[in-house]
């Protein structure tokens, strides 16, 4: 009977039945596994149906208490840079660039760079290919090529030269110039080169000048309508079939391999420098022009370049010319940079013919892939002072 009221205080009392089947343990087995049928018929329903199984149990902090290594210099962990995984190349969509059109003719114009009177110059800014070069004493000239991107005004616009003629031909350009050297004179009928020329009748009404001033070479200028007028009525097709010399990517892209180039500065006389300031936060260069931010006319902004390329190329005064004239050597091949988003690289260039388009390699031998933005070409002598920092 005693034993029974036991059985009775442990359905109410759970501790009980505990200590009570670890006395009965020693007694009995059986007596203990019929007790303990008896408590597991009396546990709770939330206590038998949530299985452990269930639940996800929660990651426990791991902590290493092991203390690193003191270096003799800092302190610092050395870390084995071999087992650092290479951070992807930096890469954003390209914006507010219209990229030179496959299968349309561009057109070049040359742009006047001589003295202050030029100043500021119109259409540079715009241009999205820009070649600039020796021509006489020191002086230098622009060529710059548009694709359906003329501004309203475009100039100083000045003579040709007879090797802008070599680069111009890779585009297929419709060339556009105030007067001629003899032998560029020589060459435009050579190669038949489709052009607009300031000083020959047909050209009436294409150009008009700043300032009355008759003896004033540096004010002639130029625009988009009365461009597109002449083009029309000389019929000049604005079509092509030669494939762009430049190859650009459509992503805006910085190559970790190169070295920093984030100040460049280009002497090609004491009459004629330019540089460039990169600017991080607009990922392109701030141009200068004889130590100078260099304005445009159209938009009274500095000039910036996503791309810059640099060219090495034999250069010479042509013998017996009383103007001092220049040779320059656009074929062959030679060595150069290509600069962009503060890095520089090292590229070579080829160019078999005056008439052949130039190949721009990398270090490994493949095309050159600009990224998206206007290129400026610089054409220098080997023994330009060039420096790059």
């Amino acid at each position: 009977m005693k034993i029974k009221r036991k059985k009775i205080k442990i359905k109410l009392n759970k501790r009980g039945v505990i200590i009570l089947v670890a006395l009965l343990f020693i007694v009995s087995t059986a007596t203990t596994f019929l007790i303990m049928q008896a408590v597991k018929r009396n546990k709770t329903p939330d206590e038998t149906t949530v299985g452990l199984s269930d639940i996800t149990p929660e990651p426990s902090p791991i902590i290493d208490d092991t203390e690193p290594e003191d270096d003799e210099d800092n302190g610092d962990t050395e870390i084995d840079e071999t087992e650092i995984t290479p951070s992807p190349t930096p890469v954003q969509k390209a914006s507010n660039f219209d990229f030179p059109e496959e299968g349309r003719r561009p057109i070049a114009v040359m742009i006047d760079n001589e003295g202050s009177e030029v100043l500021p110059q119109g259409g540079l800014a715009q241009a999205q290919v820009v070649y600039e070069a020796l021509t006489e004493y020191g002086a230098t000239r622009y060529m710059a090529l548009f694709w359906d991107n003329l501004p309203d005004h475009i100039g100083p616009v000045r003579s040709s030269r007879h090797y802008f003629l070599d680069y111009a031909m890779e585009y297929d350009s419709i060339y556009t110039h105030i007067g001629w050297s003899d032998y560029a004179y020589r060459d435009l009928e050579l190669y038949k080169i489709e052009n607009i020329d300031g000083v020959m009748e047909n050209a009436y009404g294409v150009f008009w000048d700043l300032t009355t001033d008759r003896s004033n070479y540096h004010d002639s200028y130029t625009n988009r309508e009365r461009l597109e007028k002449f083009i029309k009525k000389e019929e000049y097709s604005l079509e092509t079939e030669k494939k762009l010399p430049l190859t650009y990517s459509s992503e805006d892209a910085v190559n970790l391999n190169g070295d920093s180039a984030e100040e460049i500065f280009i002497k090609y006389s004491v009459n004629s420098t330019c540089g460039y300031y990169y600017d991080e936060e607009e990922r392109n260069y701030k141009r200068t022009r004889l130590g100078e931010f260099h304005i445009d006319r159209n938009t009274s902004e500095t000039i910036r370049a996503k791309n810059i390329i640099i060219l090495f190329v034999d250069n010479r005064l042509i013998d017996g010319d009383k103007y001092g004239r220049q040779q320059l050597q656009t074929t062959g091949g030679g060595n150069g940079y290509y600069i962009s988003n503060g890095v520089k690289q090292d590229i070579t260039w080829v160019k078999p013919l005056r008439t052949s388009q130039t190949r721009y390699l990398d270090a490994d031998k493949k095309e050159l892939v600009l990224n998206p933005g206007q290129t400026w070409i610089q054409i220098v002598p080997k023994n330009a002072d060039i420096r790059i920092k």
